[in-house]
């Protein structure tokens, strides 16, 4: 038997006991029973079709997310700029989306493709590899600039002209044809073929980080930057991919959001998919099989939350402070392991 897997898996089990623990008390504080609406919960997550279909729709861009934090956690780097390639992604996709007469052979693959792209073309990963500047700094700052730039540009360029003279005006583009749509995988919910993307992009960083030179280095480097130093890898080379690569992939999933349920760009769409990507990459110890269980987590937390919140006196507020107990409880031993890794790094083994 692992002894590593079932010691992380102990730990796994234990924060979430005292998640729960420390969350029933506000549960009580508002005089309700913190066992029905657990049970609201667990009901409003797995207790019918929809139920079900609803959290594995969330799942998945949790998973896309997931993995692209993955990437730049597993070379030692804290991409913080999720947020804002998601958006990126979401408005490339929504504006390649309108081009017409495409066959959706070559229609859904151009606006993956194209969002990818965008979510690549990061000043960060430059300047983190070519001057050392600190990732985390530089990815959050320009993550709130992407958003705002979406907003800017959808609302001077792209919003629909029947949204600038209504009242309540939504910042939105056109909705996108019908050639760059992801089709629903069972009708009428909303989890649709992006889910087989995630399941592609799971298992690409399981062999990538499992059986490939490069992915040898990029565990190499996130374990010990001097050792990975002596022994030859050219770190900032993977310190510039791993940041590209993972602002591409969380990009996709603001893509995925646009052509598989919204069938626009709608600013304002994502329910902090990054900071949320993070944590299920936390959770999931950083391991593909972990990140995707993180992820259904994540997802059924989305779903059945909002069920428990109709079923019980349990305000919205009072949910999200629950749940992000649950969650830092759970995150707290694979950020603790990470910040002690860039320690180390810093001061050398």
């Amino acid at each position: 038997m692992n002894k590593p897997w079932v010691q992380s898996i102990l730990r796994l089990l234990i924060a979430f006991a005292v998640g729960l623990i420390i969350s029933s008390i506000f549960i009580l504080a508002v005089g309700e029973n913190p066992i029905e609406a657990y049970i609201a919960l667990l009901s409003g997550a797995f207790g019918s079709n929809l139920s079900i279909f609803t959290t594995l729709r969330w799942t998945v861009p949790y998973i896309i997310v997931g993995v692209a934090a993955a990437v730049s956690f597993k070379a030692g780097l804290f991409n913080m700029g999720l947020e804002g390639c998601v958006y990126a992604g979401a408005l490339v996709a929504g504006l390649l989306g309108t081009m017409k007469g495409m066959s959706a052979v070559v229609h859904i693959p151009l606006c993956i493709l194209g969002a990818a792209a965008v979510g690549m073309m990061w000043v960060p990963a430059f300047l983190k590899s070519r001057f050392g500047t600190s990732e985390v700094i530089i990815t959050w700052m320009q993550s709130y600039a992407m958003v705002l730039l979406c907003s800017f540009l959808v609302t001077s360029y792209f919003q629909r002209p029947e949204d600038i003279m209504s009242a309540a005006q939504q910042v939105r583009t056109p909705f996108i044809e019908a050639s760059a749509t992801l089709n629903p995988i069972v009708q009428p919910y909303k989890l649709n073929s992006s889910l087989y993307i995630a399941i592609v992009l799971v298992i690409l960083f399981y062999v990538f980080t499992k059986y490939t030179k490069r992915g040898y280095e990029h565990r190499m480097m996130g374990l010990s930057y001097d050792f990975s130093v002596y022994g030859g890898v050219n770190t900032k080379d993977i310190q510039f991919w791993a940041l590209l690569i993972s602002g591409g992939i969380a990009a996709i999933a603001g893509a995925a959001e646009t052509m598989g349920v919204n069938g626009q760009y709608i600013h304002g769409f994502s329910t902090s998919m990054g900071p949320n990507g993070i944590m299920v990459a936390l959770m999931g110890r950083l391991n593909p099989v972990g990140i995707a269980a993180a992820s259904l987590f994540m997802g059924a937390i989305q779903s059945g939350a909002r069920a428990m919140v109709r079923a019980t006196d349990v305000s919205v507020y009072t949910m999200n402070i629950m749940i992000s107990i649950i969650v830092i409880c759970i995150t707290a031993d694979g950020l603790y392991e990470l910040l002690r890794i860039k320690k180390r790094q810093r001061e050398g083994d």
